[in-house]
């Protein structure tokens, strides 16, 4: 990740993604057919595709984890397969699947590390009102003996997918055109769209990432047609794939074509008709045409002041062993704006330690301890908490814990102590003009509740950038995200927004991170005088980058390069090619170039936060002076001399 600089008194700092080995500008390959199950003969899903997550972790010596899969139609969910690891030092156990208080199946786990597993679902009820089942894993480890047992550790089930039989059904009415899992979605739109049809695609795509939330396709792309009476596109390749034909000159309304091959937008209320399908009252839609009435209202700001229920934090529990512990979130993007002086109350109960054990109730971010006091024998905590504008991230995991300096934990001797959270304890926020934190960690809570979105050409290429610039955006967050399509001359300043000009021109007046005229001497913002480096031979770069509010200005998020649209593409794909790197953007700018990785940039002007994102692709943070030569992955990039520290850990 980044690397930090000094030139002149200026701090720059530049990363050199690891997250991919290589770059390629082709787009991600389809996944085709549904993967076949050699067990049932039927098919399978990840878990992360019906709701859940590849990775099942299940701390303790009995553990219960619930969850809930979507069944798409037509289908039995059969099991649930994946790899089994258990710390050395378990002996073995056994892991149930139970729906309620029924116990589905029972299976051995056997204590030689990492295995394969298949859990049984045999007679599972499926919900149809909600196409899902709703279970509950639990598991019981065994060791030599139970106090060499960590509570910290547990059974871990890696690429973990559930097995259906039967064929997913299609389409009878607008109304079940979204399955319960999707894989894929295809817009199509006319060979020269209008800006209603490109703004239509962007906001319905955008609607159908928030509809899905974490089980939203990885793969949404956008394709052209010639406009034509019937502009029917080829038939899918995935039963659990849908297609979208949008166009302004096909009948009015949302129509499901013959077979529920596909369905088509059109008329003159385009954009009304993608904000209706993953609406609430879409159910409503029971025919294979539907005209939606008046136009939806528009996502609206939250309360100045919300409890922990608000923010999908739910009353916790816990009993173990040693020092209970409860953790939450903090996700700006529910709170629905860039906030700072956060507050929290916390209320809930505890075990009382014995007078003189030393026991204290701490509260960290990740290693920050944020507050602490003497645990006291009522057992009851009601306090309120600062989180600093520096520990403060786009998604703030706050951790509490009682600990104790005489915790017993010999043999025999070890004495078990509860927690609990109350989801009643109140947030307490104040708006902020300049997004805390910083660069790309303030998206898309700076852009909320809606955004403009202005592009240059508005042709089929400007469209599926758009589609995949909204989309990612809407990965991060829960709150669904409103887009207002605007022309690039009537932009508020005032207002947060989302530029797209793929070759470098008609950009409003902007301070870019980073910037370059020719494709060479490369400008930073922040540092006045010569170019910060100058790259021989020239290369040019496709970049994104977040223009932060100053002067009253709102946040933006600038798509652009040096008259290489094809970098920028090829810098949009690999985002999109996982999802996951879309959380893991650090900084204010990331730059493509040809055949390189992408690089990321802290500007001199916004610091970097306290916290950051650690993973492999970190190679340490530097404090020097720049002059001679080393890598943007472009170019000429230097550092006489640097002093690296460790990388912080992110909560998130």
């Amino acid at each position: 990740m980044p690397r930090r600089f000094a030139a002149l008194a200026a701090a720059l700092a530049i990363t050199t993604a690891c997250l991919a080995p290589a770059v390629s500008s082709a787009a991600p390959a389809a996944e085709g057919p549904l993967a076949t199950s050699q067990d049932t003969g039927g098919f399978r899903l990840n878990l992360a595709q019906v709701g859940a997550t590849r990775t099942l972790t299940l701390p303790g010596q009995n553990t219960d984890l619930p969850l809930v899969l979507a069944v798409p139609a037509g289908t039995t969910p059969v099991s649930i397969i994946g790899d089994a690891s258990l710390p050395a030092y378990v002996t073995g156990g056994d892991i149930d699947v139970l729906q309620g208080d029924r116990l589905i199946s029972r299976t051995a786990i056997e204590g030689r590390g990492r295995a394969p597993i298949t859990l049984p679902l045999n007679g599972i009820q499926v919900d149809d009102t909600t196409a899902s089942v709703e279970l509950t894993l639990r598991t019981h480890l065994r060791t030599d003996g139970y106090c060499n047992f960590d509570p910290l550790d547990g059974l871990r089930l890696t690429s973990a997918e559930a097995t259906f039989t039967g064929t997913p059904t299609a389409p009878r009415s607008v109304s079940d055109f979204l399955p319960a899992a999707l894989t894929k979605v295809t817009f199509y739109i006319p060979s020269d769209p209008s800006s209603a049809e490109g703004a239509a695609a962007v906001r319905l795509g955008t609607s159908i990432v928030a509809h899905y939330g974490s089980a939203a396709p990885a793969q949404i792309e956008t394709r052209a047609l010639a406009r034509d009476a019937t502009m029917a596109p080829p038939p899918a390749a995935d039963p659990l794939e849908r297609q979208v034909v949008i166009a302004g000159n096909l009948p009015g309304g949302l129509t499901l074509a013959p077979g529920g091959r596909y369905l088509t937008l059109g008329g003159d209320q385009l954009e009304n008709e993608a904000e209706f399908l993953s609406s609430n009252i879409a159910p409503l839609a029971m025919a294979s045409k539907a005209i939606p009435g008046n136009p939806l209202p528009a996502p609206q700001l939250a309360r100045e002041v919300a409890d922990l229920a608000d923010l999908g934090v739910g009353d916790q529990y816990v009993s173990t062993v040693g020092w209970p512990s409860v953790s939450f979130g903090i996700d700006q993007t529910r709170i629905g704006r860039p906030v700072h002086d956060v507050r929290v109350q916390l209320i809930g109960t505890y075990t009382p330690p014995p007078s003189g054990s030393g026991g204290r109730v701490v509260v960290r971010s990740g290693d920050t301890v944020l507050d602490s006091w003497p645990a006291e024998g009522s057992g009851t905590f009601d306090r309120w908490v600062q989180i600093p504008d520096d520990v403060l991230h786009r998604f703030t995991a706050v951790t509490l814990t009682v600990e104790r300096g005489d915790t017993r934990m010999n043999c025999g001797d070890a004495y078990r102590s509860s927690l609990s959270l109350s989801s009643a304890g109140l947030i307490e926020s104040s708006a902020v003009s300049s997004a805390v934190p910083p660069g790309f960690d303030s998206l898309p809570q700076a852009l909320m509740p809606r955004t403009q979105l202005a592009w240059t050409q508005g042709d089929v290429a400007d469209v599926s950038r758009a589609m995949m610039l909204m989309t990612g955006l809407q990965r991060l967050s829960v709150a669904p995200l409103g887009v207002d399509l605007v022309a690039m001359a009537d932009v508020d300043r005032l207002r947060p927004a989302v530029l797209i000009a793929a070759n470098g021109t008609g950009l409003p007046e902007l301070t870019l991170p980073v910037t370059s005229q020719d494709a060479s001497a490369i400008d930073v913002a922040g540092v006045d005088g010569q170019p910060a480096v100058i790259n021989e031979p020239t290369t040019p770069f496709g970049s994104l980058q977040v223009a932060s509010a100053v002067s009253g200005s709102a946040t933006t998020l600038v798509a652009t390069s040096t008259g290489a649209p094809e970098l920028l593409d090829s810098a949009l794909r690999w985002l999109s090619a996982d999802p996951e790197r879309w959380n893991a953007l650090r900084g204010s700018a990331m730059l493509m170039s040809k055949d390189l990785p992408p690089v990321f940039f802290v500007s001199p002007a916004v610091p970097e936060p306290a916290h950051t994102l650690s993973t492999g692709g970190r190679i340490g943070i530097g404090i020097g002076i720049v002059a001679a030569i080393g890598a943007l992955g472009l170019g000429v990039w230097a550092a006489l001399r640097r002093r690296a520290r460790g990388p912080a850990t992110s909560p998130h």
